[in-house]
């Protein structure tokens, strides 16, 4: 490997190979199969790995994004919040889930340390945008944004809430298992109660049956602090949304359609 700067630590050394998605993320449903990669504007292929940088980070830097990765797989396999961590089930159970037939639900999750799974996130939002990958270029932030979340995952601090808040959706029933690039995206959030329907620019991040949505501007009503929120509260509320019904599944077949025609 290369020798350089890090960019993570800003100390000088040797570059080591670092996966912007945890590669146990990122790994094909039977072992050896590969993984159907697709992308806005991309012809889906079919990859043995998942993406990885190797001008990123030294050692020294990996260890700190390694560190959030292996708590973070476990953790999200534990709480079901990922496809690998259900065992043989096809679909979420009723006790995992509230349902609002006919495809939706909601989940509420009280034994994680939201704070910590936050700086995961905000891991593989910094790793995007840190990156020169081309799968990546839709993940473009300010220079200054992108350098709080250097100090933050340095110093292992997941505030301020409203920087970047974060927000998730989990599928309900197992899919295709794929990869896909990370989408610059407009979010639509309906009106409640007296408050208007807003649009947000969104970060969409996808990995083994799990959306992140980061939202591109702080949120000044209070969204950030809520249990919707990753980190502003001890519970998490996650939305869930069958496969079938997902922007997931539609996404894939219209990539694979206009590639390989109907």
């Amino acid at each position: 490997m290369a020798q350089g700067v890090c960019k993570l630590t800003g100390l000088r050394g040797k570059f080591v190979k670092s996966h912007l998605i945890p590669k146990a993320l990122t790994r094909p449903e039977t072992p050896g199969a590969g993984l159907i990669q697709s992308g806005p504007n991309r012809i889906p292929i079919r990859r043995w790995d998942s993406w990885y940088d190797s001008e990123l980070v030294i050692q020294a830097g990996e260890n700190i994004l390694t560190a959030l990765d292996t708590w973070a797989v476990s953790e999200l396999r534990k709480q079901k919040l990922v496809w690998s961590g259900w065992g043989a089930m096809r679909k979420l159970t009723t006790e995992a889930t509230s349902s609002f037939p006919p495809h939706w639900g909601l989940r509420s999750i009280r034994n994680i340390d939201t704070g910590r799974l936050r700086l995961f996130f905000l891991s593989l939002l910094w790793r995007a945008a840190a990156s020169s990958r081309p799968e990546f270029s839709e993940v473009q932030i300010r220079p200054q944004d992108l350098e709080s979340l250097r100090y933050m995952l340095l110093h292992n601090d997941p505030n301020p809430l409203s920087f970047y808040p974060i927000q998730l959706t989990q599928l309900s029933t197992v899919g295709i298992v794929h990869n896909l690039t990370p989408l610059r995206q407009i979010k639509t959030i309906p009106a409640i109660g007296d408050g208007p329907e807003r649009s947000v620019p969104i970060f969409r991040f996808y990995f083994d049956g799990l959306i992140v949505h980061f939202h591109c501007q702080a949120d000044n009503d209070g969204v950030s602090e809520s249990r919707v929120s990753v980190g502003g509260d001890n519970e998490l509320l996650i939305t869930t949304v069958t496969y079938e019904q997902s922007f997931q599944r539609e996404n894939l077949e219209l990539i694979i359609t206009e590639t390989y025609g109907p």
